[in-house]
């Protein structure tokens, strides 16, 4: 059997970090408050998406002790020219996004589209501003939190290829 090697994994790392990448947060289900379900690994889309948002930055990483990015494993990175088999991925959503929405999950999406004619710049997407949702890489489920429009909410990803 094949062996997917370091220089296969920075290739589709490149062809990825080549794509528009969005987080997509959503209300899921009430029901999750009071019994924890686990993601599904077939997702391809949140159960109730209420928007999403470009990335502020996606760079290369590579794992460093004293790197500056911390991932709550307590594993660390840093930022490198790359490229490398690791992306990482910030997003900061301004105060306005979902404000008193209630947050459930969270998805990573590669190579979505907005429908035409929308603002140029527009950072920011209800569901039905986009024309193609892209592939959903990751999927999430959080404590249910309410936004607060007082506060500029940023996530952090490291993805592994």
């Amino acid at each position: 059997m094949a062996t997917l090697q370091d220089d296969g994994r920075i290739a589709l790392a490149m062809a990825m970090a080549a794509q528009p990448v969005h987080l997509a947060w959503g209300r899921g289900l009430p029901a999750w408050d009071a019994v924890a379900e686990p993601e599904p690994s077939n997702a391809t889309a949140l159960v109730d998406e209420v928007g999403r948002r470009l990335a502020t930055f996606v760079g290369y990483v590579e794992p460093n002790p004293a790197g500056e990015i911390e991932l709550p494993s307590g594993s660390k990175y840093a930022v490198v020219a790359g490229p490398t088999r690791w992306l990482y991925v910030r997003v900061v959503f301004n105060f306005e996004d979902a404000d008193g929405e209630t947050i459930r999950e969270l998805g990573i999406t590669f190579g979505a589209a907005p429908v035409a004619g929308l603002p140029a710049g527009q950072r920011y997407f209800a569901p039905a501003q986009i024309a193609q949702p892209g592939r959903l890489y990751t999927l999430e489920r959080v404590p249910a939190f309410t936004r607060n429009g007082a506060v500029r909410q940023t996530f952090e990803y490291v993805l592994p290829f």
